[in-house]
């Protein structure tokens, strides 16, 4: 998965395109981006601050694990359905 897959699969599951950034990083929204030494990250950022921040070696796995995370969102706040 790269960041354009993963952008057609939150719209998908109703994530707002405002509260991500993609390959990029924006006030109060999650935020996928190659550091500077290669490793992705993985966070919320507000007030200039990286939360829970998680670092990987891929794309393909910084896209699943946010994917992975506003999946769970979702699945809680009752907007995905389970079978």
């Amino acid at each position: 998965m790269n960041l354009a897959e993963l952008a057609r699969a939150l719209e998908m599951i109703g994530i707002a395109p405002e509260l991500v950034a993609l390959g990029g990083w924006a006030e109060q929204s999650w935020c996928v981006e190659q550091a500077e030494d290669g490793a992705w990250e993985v966070y919320w950022r507000e007030r200039g601050n990286k939360l829970e921040l998680s670092r990987v070696d891929t794309e393909a796995q910084a896209c699943h694990l946010l994917l992975g995370r506003l999946t769970y969102s979702q699945l809680l706040a009752g907007v995905l359905a389970t079978r």
